[in-house]
């Protein structure tokens, strides 16, 4: 399989991204809750390394997958929908508030892209502005999860 397939296969988690109804909502569903579940396991000091490396392996393969659609930031590029639903969640304990409440707030945060996400998704090309405006949506509802689970433990 060439580099560009395999690119593709991993930016759009498999063919996830090809959903026809809202493909990211059902890539953070479909992998990231079953990622998160899996990562609880990994001791936290291993938790960044592994982060890292999706980060890395996610703007790769959108960069790859991008380019060959010839479109800035298409749909089915679903990756980072993983990584910014894991950037919300990683570290809380694992139970249906965090799982859900994480999922309700990241997507609201990628879809709607209040200030200061919006400055990151300017329709500027390249794998690393698809991962990171997912990754700043991430950020805001990992904050306003914490908050909510200190108020409604």
């Amino acid at each position: 399989m060439s580099r560009v397939r395999v690119s593709i296969w991993l930016a759009e988690l498999g063919g996830i991204g090809k959903s026809p109804f809202a493909p990211g909502t059902v890539a953070s569903v479909l992998t990231g809750i079953p990622a998160a579940y899996c990562l609880s396991f990994i001791p936290r000091a291993w938790l960044a390394a592994v982060m890292l490396c999706l980060f890395v392996v996610a703007c790769y393969a959108s960069e790859i997958a991008e380019r060959h659609a010839g479109r800035v930031d298409p749909g089915a590029i679903v990756i980072d929908e993983l990584f910014g639903y894991l950037v919300t969640v990683i570290g809380f304990p694992l139970g249906w508030k965090p799982i859900l409440l994480g999922l309700i707030l990241f997507r609201l945060f990628d879809i709607l892209k209040p200030w200061p996400i919006g400055l990151l998704n300017k329709e500027i090309p390249g794998g690393i502005w698809i991962v990171l405006d997912d990754a700043a949506a991430g950020g805001c509802a990992r904050l306003v999860l914490w908050m909510t689970l200190m108020i409604w433990p």
